[in-house]
């Protein structure tokens, strides 16, 4: 974390009850300073399940998983520390480019090629008071929070400012749509 190499404790990221045991058994542990580690510094040990306890709950989970499974994690703790799943998030932000291709097509079927349905356009219908939009308008965005700091959005989504006509967006959200999960920078119009 601060990337210093003395003062060092190592921290069970499962603790308790015979968890700090599997932990060791599994290498559930990280080696950190005793200011982030020691309940009566303040450390991650003074507030269980919330803050860097537990997101390092949640990127061990989340690596353990990659290679054993959801099913495999479960069984040892019978606790599940990431409530918003990947496939869930990526279902809802193919649902999203599906919704707003659909209301590009209508709009150019019924004559309206210049009034383009954009992702605020859906925000705004979808969820009128804000409450739960989720993080950077970005349900990838949402569940990567759960393991630490996003700063900004890198997902795949069209430059709406480009966008001229809904023939354009159709094209676009479909391409997003398409292409759930792929990090960029950038997004050019297509034939542009």
């Amino acid at each position: 974390m601060s990337g210093q190499k003395t003062d060092l404790q190592k921290h069970h990221i499962f603790h308790g009850e015979g968890r700090r045991e599997v932990s060791d058994r599994h290498g559930f542990w990280v080696y950190l300073q005793a200011k982030y580690h020691s309940a009566a510094l303040g450390g991650l040990h003074a507030y269980p399940n919330s803050g860097l306890d537990l997101q390092l709950k949640r990127l061990c989970q989340r690596e353990y998983e990659k290679v054993y499974g959801e099913e495999a994690f479960f069984e040892i703790f019978n606790e599940d520390f990431i409530p918003f799943k990947k496939e869930k998030a990526k279902d809802l932000q193919r649902t999203m480019w599906q919704i707003i291709n659909l209301n590009n097509w209508k709009r150019r079927i019924n004559g309206k090629s210049d009034e383009i349905y954009t992702q605020e356009d859906f925000w705004k219908e979808i969820y009128p008071d804000d409450i739960r939009r989720p993080l950077h308008d970005c349900f990838l965005c949402e569940y990567e929070s759960q393991f630490g700091e996003v700063e900004q959005c890198i997902h795949t989504k069209p430059d709406w400012e480009k966008i001229k006509t809904t023939e354009e967006a159709e094209k676009e959200a479909f391409y997003a749509w398409g292409n759930i999960g792929i990090e960029k920078r950038g997004f050019e119009v297509w034939g542009k």
